[in-house]
């Protein structure tokens, strides 16, 4: 399959472009030309997580490796996204119908990267539902910020942005603050994925809800799953630590939330990224 190891395919198609500048849009990785939108409104704080927590999951980067893997993801998954456009797009619609009687939901993108899921909330930004919405991008690699700017600006959602550094397993945000968290393809390559969902659960308020969409091992392929296994070591070292290995359904399960809408499927074309999970989750 030719696509059996995209997100090592992505890295090695973009190192050479990295090293010389890897643009989008006007935007250059190391470079000086970038985007500042407005400040978003400000209905969350942010928060300073403990310290030794920060210690143990927010771990020194390599800016180098940080950058190529940003330019990949932001240039290399376009196919992977049309392919998933739409049941996501099914997805975020089921979410902002939850989230109706909200004047000013408060939403987390965890895993922000290079903010492809943009597109979902141009509508309704932009309209009557909500007097405004506050979304706050949190990632650990710095590098993506510049490419989530322009797909926010492209969304024509930038002044309802903020994207700030962090982590899954320490997010930088109180208690019951937030209406939903919306997880696509992060909980593959976060350190404690447990942990990182117990932090889910703390800043939803009650009833808040939790969007994810998380490739994971092979329910119904065992070679293929055999072969997941076999490299997901290899995909960790290429690919900012991202594990082909993972349930991450049982772990959202295990988690207990009040209500769990989730769905296991396959794409098609995508090899190891074939086997799915998404839905939406209650807190």
């Amino acid at each position: 399959n030719g696509r059996r190891q995209m997100f090592a395919d992505v890295l090695r198609s973009t190192m050479t472009a990295t090293a010389g500048g890897c643009c989008a849009s006007g935007m250059c990785v190391g470079g000086t030309s970038w985007y500042a939108p407005p400040h978003a409104y400000a209905l969350a704080q942010i928060t300073t997580p403990p310290a030794d927590v920060l210690a143990t999951y927010d771990i020194k980067r390599n800016q180098f490796q940080d950058a190529s893997f940003a330019c990949g993801m932001a240039t290399g998954m376009r196919d992977y996204e049309k392919a998933a456009f739409p049941k996501k797009k099914l997805l975020f619609e089921t979410l902002f119908t939850s989230l109706h009687a909200k004047e000013e939901p408060v939403i987390v993108e965890i895993g922000m990267g290079s903010f492809p899921n943009a597109l979902y909330y141009k509508k309704y930004a932009n309209n009557q539902q909500f007097k405004s919405l506050d979304i706050i991008g949190i990632d650990p690699n710095d590098q993506m910020e510049l490419y989530a700017k322009d797909n926010a600006k492209r969304a024509n959602i930038e002044s309802n942005v903020r994207i700030v550094h962090g982590v899954s397993e320490a997010l930088p945000l109180e208690t019951n603050s937030c209406d939903a968290v919306i997880c696509t393809l992060t909980m593959c390559s976060v350190l404690n994925p447990q942990q990182s969902v117990q932090e889910i659960k703390r800043i939803l308020k009650p009833g808040g809800k939790f969007l994810f969409w998380e490739h994971v091992l092979s329910e119904t392929d065992p070679y293929l799953a055999r072969e997941q296994i076999q490299r997901t070591p290899q995909q960790m070292a290429r690919a900012d630590g991202c594990h082909l290995n993972r349930r991450t359904g049982e772990t959202i399960k295990a988690a207990r939330f009040q209500h769990l809408d989730m769905q296991y499927f396959e794409l098609q074309n995508f090899g190891f990224l074939n086997p799915t999970v998404c839905g939406i989750a209650t807190a």
